[in-house]
C-alpha cells in the first residue's frame, strides 16, 4: 500500500539547512496497523505529512497504492489526498458549531459529492464508529472519545485506503483511547491501512508493527 525509498526533507531556517528526514525507506501492506515512533523532532510527523501529501519529499520516492506521488503538483496531490488518505487528530479539529453531520460531510463537499450522497455517506460512517444517535448533536455537546470517533467517521467518509492518525489518544483517558484503538484494529481487518504517529508505549505496542525515528532516521 505505502512505499518510500530513501526519502529526505530538508528546510532553510535562515542561513541553516534542517534535516527532518536523513533517508528513510519504509514499506506499509494493506491492512496493517502500524505505530511510528519517536521524541519531538524525531521527524515522525514529517514521515507522516509525506505519506498524507501533505508536504513533498527533498530527494527520494514514495508511493501510494502503486501510485507514486514524488513530483506531482499541489493541485494532484490534493486529489490524491481526497481519494486515498483520511486524517486523525489529536485535538479532533472539529467544527463546533456545526452537527456531527455536517462535520462528517465536510471532506465530500470538497470532492463535489452531491448533498444526498454526502448525508448518506455520513450517516453510514457515523453508524460505523457507534454515533448514529448523535447526528443533530453539536461537537460541544459529546464527550472526548465520541468527538473523536466524529473525527474517525469524518476520514471514514471519502472511503480512503489510508488512515494516518497523529496522537488520536494524546487527548483521551486510558480506556477511552483503547476503545480507539479497537476501532482502528477493525477498521484494519476491512482492509484499510492505518497508521498511528505516537509517542505512548502502550499505543505502540497496541499495534501490529512499531518503527521508531531519531534524528530522521528509522531506529528500528
Amino acid at each position: 500500500m505505502i512505499s518510500a525509498v530513501q526519502l529526505t526533507k530538508e528546510y532553510r531556517m535562515g542561513e541553516s539547512t534542517v534535516h527532518a528526514l536523513r533517508g528513510v525507506s519504509l514499506q506499509v501492506a494493506a491492512g496493517e496497523l502500524l505505530a511510528i515512533m519517536g521524541p519531538s523532532g524525531s521527524g515522525k510527523s514529517t514521515l507522516m505529512h509525506l505519506i498524507g501529501c501533505l508536504d513533498t519529499p527533498t530527494t527520494g520516492s514514495l508511493s501510494l497504492d502503486g501510485e507514486p506521488v514524488a513530483g506531482l503538483s499541489e493541485e494532484q496531490l490534493a486529489v490524491i489526498r481526497n481519494r486515498k488518505i483520511g486524517f486523525v487528530f489529536q485535538q479532533f479539529n472539529l467544527l463546533s458549531r456545526i452537527t456531527v453531520l455536517e462535520n462528517v460531510t465536510t471532506p465530500l463537499m470538497y470532492g463535489g459529492v452531491g448533498w444526498r450522497e454526502r448525508g448518506q455517506r455520513a450517516e453510514e460512517a457515523l453508524d460505523r464508529v457507534g454515533l448514529s444517535d448523535r447526528l443533530r448533536h453539536r461537537p460541544t455537546e459529546l464527550s472526548g472519545g465520541q468527538r473523536q470517533r466524529v473525527a474517525i467517521a469524518r476520514a471514514l467518509v471519502t472511503r480512503p485506503s489510508i488512515i494516518l492518525a497523529d496522537e488520536p489518544t494524546g487527548a483521551l483517558d486510558q480506556e477511552t483511547g483503547r476503545a480507539i484503538l479497537d476501532l482502528f484494529a477493525a477498521i484494519c481487518a476491512e482492509g484499510k491501512t492505518v497508521i498511528v504517529v505516537t509517542h505512548d508505549p502502550q499505543v505502540g505496542a497496541f499495534c501490529g508493527r512499531r518503527v521508531a525515528l531519531r534524528d530522521g532516521l528509522l531506529e528500528e
